[in-house]
């Protein structure tokens, strides 16, 4: 999946450009297919390594590890950029030493909308990350807890609340987790090949498609990114579907790898470019601006990311290593030619 989640990064960035495809932002529905993905791999994950109530500190500590290597790098670099270039925008235009240390405690940046967050935010598209992090820690219980299902009615619930105007929509449905829930939820059904799970599913992307149209036919139902989230289930399901068994080459791993830096540095690098003057995003300007971010990307991911990754893995095996009775443990090579 990894091209996949290097082309979702890139719609992000273009959204942030200004770039729309038929009224439908891309950004919005990007971020929707994120949190299918990544529902789809915590579940796999702590169904794999931590799938106890006692390995839950471990998976926050694995969790941590994957989010805030690049992120810190970048919130650090952003924060150069701003007190040395002092760009214009909205986001900067209330900036505190607080606001900072909220900033890089990832979590506040998903409550942004209290406490007038949102002028001091140093990566604005990180509110995700913020709600991501907020997703990882009830994960690991609603799966152990077994309670999944009852957690995906109430979210969904939410949701439909918002699509009927009942509460706002863009806080509710899509900025906090009581309503998008669901939609993480999607992709942790995604993992097995339960016929319920797969009802689920083609429900929901049924409803999400019927209700895309109720919206396109009745354009004062319209709500703020409604019908980009919905856009977002009905392509995301599908391709997640298709993706998650198929064997892809090498450079699908490369893409995939890259794909939280594009993700990370691509405001960042608008900034800079403004204060050098470009402020219109032809085609030129945004290959070279995406040229940058993917080659910056690279590079932090090769000397950030890559030694944490190992770590990571390291504390995944041994995790794995200690569930094994004494009497059935194998050799990595061992393990590697049994297929476990």
């Amino acid at each position: 999946m990894g091209t996949y989640r290097f082309f979702l990064a890139i719609f992000v960035a273009l959204s942030h450009l200004g770039i729309t495809f038929f009224a439908i932002s891309t950004g919005i529905s990007a971020v929707v297919s994120f949190f299918l993905l990544s529902g789809f791999v915590m579940t796999a994950l702590i169904t794999k390594s931590y799938s106890t109530a006692d390995r839950v500190g471990a998976f926050y500590l694995d969790r941590a590890m994957r989010l805030f290597p690049q992120f810190l790098l970048y919130l650090v670099a952003t924060l150069a950029v701003v007190l040395l270039l002092k760009p214009q925008s909205i986001y900067l235009s209330d900036l505190t030493p607080v606001k900072v240390a909220l900033n890089a405690l990832m979590i506040p940046l998903n409550f942004f909308m209290v406490g007038d967050l949102m002028t001091g935010m140093l990566m604005p598209q990180a509110w995700s990350l913020g709600l991501e992090a907020v997703f990882y820690l009830v994960i690991p219980w609603l799966i152990i807890l077994k309670l999944r299902v009852p957690a995906f009615i109430a979210s969904a619930a939410v949701f439909l609340c918002a699509y009927a105007g009942a509460i706002d929509s863009d806080t509710w449905a899509y900025r906090l987790l009581p309503g998008s829930l669901f939609i993480f939820l999607l992709g942790s059904f995604m993992h097995g090949r339960s016929p319920w799970k797969r009802r689920v599913l083609i429900g929901s992307f049924i409803t999400s498609v019927v209700l895309s149209g109720v919206l396109l036919a009745n354009p004062l139902l319209m709500r703020i990114a409604m019908l980009d989230m919905l856009a977002g289930i009905a392509f995301g399901v599908p391709m997640v579907l298709l993706l998650k068994d198929l064997k892809l080459p090498k450079i699908d791993t490369h893409l995939g790898n890259i794909s939280y830096g594009v993700f990370l540095n691509h405001f960042l690098l608008i900034w800079i470019f403004e204060h050098f003057g470009i402020r219109t995003w032809g085609a030129l300007n945004t290959a070279v601006l995406f040229a940058c971010s993917i080659a910056l990307a690279a590079l932090t991911y090769r000397f950030i990311e890559k030694p944490v990754v190992d770590m990571r893995h390291r504390l995944r095996r041994r995790l794995v290593d200690e569930s094994e009775p004494e009497t059935t443990k194998f050799s990595a090579p061992a393990r590697a030619r049994a297929g476990v």
